[in-house]
């Protein structure tokens, strides 16, 4: 079978934490590839661990969860961004350490690139120009979010020969037939476990329990490309968690379902029973915002046995009307709610964080004042999400006529770092003034 390559790019931004941040549909198509027997070379660009001078490893911090900082190196701003007076930096591995890694695996027959922010596209830009210094004529084959959110400019800028737009499973095959002139069966994400066994070094693990969300909120573009909620068989998801913790020896596992406590009884009560039951010596994580309508006195009781340590709920406002037009998630009766459950089972209110979106179109300072507080007020912590207009979304619209950059010319230009469409209220001092509101 041919020999592939795949490649988790830099990053290129103005900030970068890795946050349990693994490219996670790249090591679901990794793993679906080995199922389909093909050869597979893995190089994540943005991995400290491969880094080989132990100068830059021994400033690179760490927590006990696993949480750390990226490698990083300043780097020539786009122009673009040239007025932005912030740095600009590419975070990852130095490019003399991947050439050096690189030099020592065999020649693939193709590369398989994995993209996700939009506005990180230059990184991806990059990688592949490097990539090609390296491999020459050797097929390049992109795919992710990047390149299925914004495919015009992806094919206009990223120097690839083939473009997976739409799941891995129904779309690769034919790409690789007219590139290597073989079309393989793929098994689905809920079918097989992430492939971190590719790392040499992990400090945490990952894992997707299910794709897809019920909730249809304006600003999110997760919904278009998967309409239906799937999941994993309990049993498989169960396996992988203690494949993770016995196997590659991981006791922080990050949990990144769009709707991991959606029909809870149906699926993380009876997962996090079963490793109750089994006694694993685990810390879970779920950093990706989490409904807060769900949550229950049973459920918060499981996830305090189970070892959940970080919890954050997704409110985005306060703002009853605000809320209307965002999708309804949830209103502060609900979050009151779900806090005094986690009280109820163990858990501190001010340990549990709530996601609050900031430079939505029309939204003043005011109102994300009001949020803080009103989360403030319920003992929680609240958490400024910066809001990143993305193409395709109900929002998209109005973030276009809001924006005081060309959103819909550069994805550059989407980058929440920018605040691109927020009202004139918010100006940086402002920001500043919340972000530090939401710490006191």
């Amino acid at each position: 079978m041919p020999r592939l390559l795949l490649v988790n790019p830099w990053i290129f931004d103005f900030a970068a934490y890795d946050f349990w941040l693994k490219p996670i549909g790249l090591l679901a198509l990794a793993s679906a590839l080995k199922d389909a027997d093909f050869k597979i070379d893995f190089l994540d660009l943005t991995d400290a661990a491969l880094i080989s001078d132990g100068q830059i490893k021994s400033r690179l911090k760490r927590m006990p969860d696993g949480r750390g900082n990226f490698f990083s190196q300043e780097i020539e701003k786009p122009p673009q961004l040239k007025s932005i007076p912030r740095r600009y930096k590419r975070y990852g591995m130095p490019p003399e350490s991947a050439e050096k890694l690189l030099s020592n695996m065999p020649e693939p027959d193709a590369i398989l690139l994995g993209t996700t922010m939009t506005y990180w596209s230059r990184g991806y830009i990059d990688t592949v120009r490097f990539l090609r210094g390296i491999f020459g004529d050797t097929p390049v084959i992109a795919g992710g979010l990047y390149v299925n959110i914004c495919p015009e400019h992806a094919q206009e800028n990223l120097d690839a020969d083939f473009y997976c737009l739409g799941d891995y499973e129904k779309v690769l095959p034919g790409i690789l037939q007219k590139a290597l002139g073989i079309e393989p069966f793929f098994k689905s994400p809920e079918e097989l476990k992430l492939a971190l066994d590719l790392y040499s070094h992990l400090d945490y693990g990952v894992i997707l329990t299910g794709r897809g969300c019920p909730f249809r909120c304006s600003y999110c573009v997760s919904w278009r490309f998967h309409p239906q909620l799937k999941r994993k068989p309990l049993e498989l998801a169960v396996d992988e968690i203690k494949w993770q913790a016995k196997e590659l020896g991981l006791k922080n596992i990050a949990f990144y379902d769009d709707a991991l406590i959606m029909d809870a009884e149906h699926h993380l009560i009876p997962i996090l029973e079963a490793l109750v039951k089994d006694g694993l010596p685990l810390n879970f994580h779920a950093p990706n915002g989490i409904h807060i309508k769900p949550m229950s006195k049973e459920l918060a009781g499981l996830m305090r046995r189970s070892g959940f340590e970080t919890i954050r709920f997704g409110l985005e406002t306060a703002d009853p009307n605000l809320q209307k037009k965002l999708g309804c998630k949830a209103e502060l009766d609900d979050l009151d709610r779900a806090l005094s459950h986690l009280e109820s089972a163990g858990y501190r209110r001010s340990g549990i964080g709530v996601y609050l979106l900031a430079g939505l179109p029309g939204q003043s300072a005011e109102q994300i004042e009001r949020d803080i507080r009103e989360v403030k007020k319920l003992g929680a912590r609240p958490y400024l999400s910066e809001y990143s207009p993305i193409p395709g979304t109900d929002l998209w619209a109005e973030s276009l006529a809001a924006s005081r950059y060309p959103i819909d010319q550069d994805p550059l230009f989407q980058n929440c770092t920018l605040l691109p469409c927020c009202h004139p209220s918010l100006t940086p001092q402002r920001f500043s003034q919340l972000k530090a509101l939401c710490r006191e």
